[in-house]
C-alpha cells in the first residue's frame, strides 16, 4: 500500500485523556504524533464516528498540558486518527 500522507509523524507514546460529549472522560495514549494531529490508541475511542470534536489533553507532566480541540477523522480496530482544531 502506498503512503499517501505527507506529514512527518514521530512514533511518540504520551497518556492522555480525551473527553467528548458522547464519551465523557477516556483515558489512553498516543502512538504517533505530528504536527497537525495523533493517533490515539483506545477500544472506546472507537465508538465515536468520524468528524466528532473531541478536546485531548496529555498527562503525566510535571505542569497541567493544555487542552487541544481535535477532530475524529479516521477510525480504526486500534483506535482513532485526530486532526487538531488550531
Amino acid at each position: 500500500m502506498v503512503e499517501k500522507r505527507q506529514i512527518n509523524r514521530a512514533p511518540i507514546r504520551t497518556d492522555v485523556e480525551v473527553t467528548s460529549d458522547a464519551l465523557g472522560l477516556v483515558k489512553a495514549h498516543t502512538l504517533e504524533l505530528s504536527d497537525v494531529g495523533a493517533f490515539i490508541e483506545s477500544q472506546t475511542l472507537q465508538q465515536l464516528t468520524n468528524g466528532t470534536v473531541v478536546s485531548i489533553q496529555a498527562i503525566g507532566f510535571p505542569e497541567p498540558m493544555p487542552i487541544i480541540q481535535a477532530e475524529i477523522i479516521r477510525v480504526t480496530r486500534n483506535g482513532v486518527g485526530v486532526r487538531f482544531l488550531l
